[in-house]
């Protein structure tokens, strides 16, 4: 009987243990689950996150701006600058649906970069002078980043009349900017991060810098613009050194001034793409309140999840839109402007640039 007894106790204390044991385990994963949650919502937390049906601050059609000082000058930089042909803008026929090619991208995450002009303590929203769609196949662990030049005549929707592709973002901001590229290049953009002229350079130098092989013509320019020492070579550029280096066209052209930027960006990848989780943690809570997305903190934490475990094996090339072969130099409505061959671009888009 005593036995017996024994026996129940014994069995009522190890149910007891085995209770106490779980109920351990799942308090501590709870409590990790817990702060790490908060973690991650104190860095999504320090991004700006807009509302793109927010219309404040929209220029409405009719209040079209037409920049017809900035030149394109030598377009593609090999010494041979003319004055373009002047077109009337009734003259450019656009391709219609059944023309173009449809390019079927929903298995691609595309992130628009964008990067406007706007200065320190300026409010209003500028000109979007870099556009830098990095496109992403999760399957295939492939990654293309594809500058859009900021002077590419273009059709943009709303009623707005046709005009260079840096303009929709200061009329409407990231919606209109986004229903501009699908309605012309056929690239569902799933979300946009924006910074200013001012924050790329805090940017670049919370990163460390960035090394870059200057030219001398490069260092000629940096050195004329900014009033700094430099000599041609490989440099740690500061962040006001890059944004110079960024913003170079003079030298040679638009699509070297793209080219230079989508260097600035490839190279910090490299730089970073197997950084610790620690580095990681301190670089984000510098960076990430220079940001500003449409997308809500759900998407961006999806975004992270997808791409974070796979960042340090990832294969990316660069390319630009236009590229040669794949438009024409006219003045339109004053300004010397890029013309799209749609068609062609579609096609280079879902055979060449795209990481289908």
């Amino acid at each position: 009987m005593a036995s017996k007894q024994a026996k129940k106790k014994s069995k009522k204390s190890a149910s007891t243990t085995t209770a106490i044991v779980m109920i351990t385990i799942v308090a501590i994963i709870a409590v990790t689950v817990g702060a790490f949650y908060m973690i991650i919502d104190h860095y999504l937390n320090l991004i700006e996150y807009v509302d793109p049906n927010d219309t404040a601050g929209n220029i409405l059609p009719g209040g079209d701006e037409f920049d017809t000082e900035n030149e394109l000058g030598d377009i593609e930089g090999n010494g041979s600058a003319t004055e373009p042909p002047v077109v009337n803008h009734e003259d450019i026929v656009w391709p219609g649906a059944a023309d173009i090619t449809d390019l079927e991208d929903d298995k691609l995450i595309n992130i628009l970069l964008v990067g406007q002009d706007r200065r320190s303590g300026d409010a209003e929203r500028r000109l979007s002078d870099t556009m830098m769609l990095v496109s992403v196949n999760p399957d295939t662990n492939k990654a293309s980043v594809i500058s859009f030049l900021r002077d590419t005549y273009v059709q943009i929707p709303g009623g707005y009349k046709d005009n260079r592709l840096n303009t929709p973002y200061k009329n409407g901001g990231f919606k209109l900017l986004k229903e501009t590229i699908k309605l012309n290049f056929g690239v569902t953009i799933d979300g946009c991060f924006e910074c200013d002229f001012y924050d790329f350079k805090d940017i670049i130098d919370i990163l460390g810098g960035v090394e870059i092989d200057v030219t001398e013509k490069e260092a000629e320019h940096i050195r004329s613009y900014i009033h700094v020492d430099i000599e041609a070579g490989l440099h740690n550029l500061t962040g006001e050194q890059a944004l110079a280096y960024a913003r170079v066209r003079r030298i040679d052209s638009d699509f070297k001034r793209t080219e230079r930027q989508r260097t600035i960006m490839t190279t910090l990848f490299k730089k970073f793409k197997d950084a610790s989780v620690g580095e990681l943690k301190n670089i984000a809570d510098e960076i990430l309140p220079k940001l500003a997305t449409d997308m809500t903190k759900s998407q961006v934490l999806g975004l992270l999840a997808e791409m974070l475990p796979k960042v340090s094996s990832m294969e990316v090339k660069t390319f630009s839109i236009p590229s040669s072969g794949t438009y024409t130099s006219a003045k339109i409505r004053g300004m010397d402007v890029l013309v799209p061959n749609l068609v062609l671009i579609r096609q280079k888009l879902a055979e060449e640039m795209l990481p289908f």
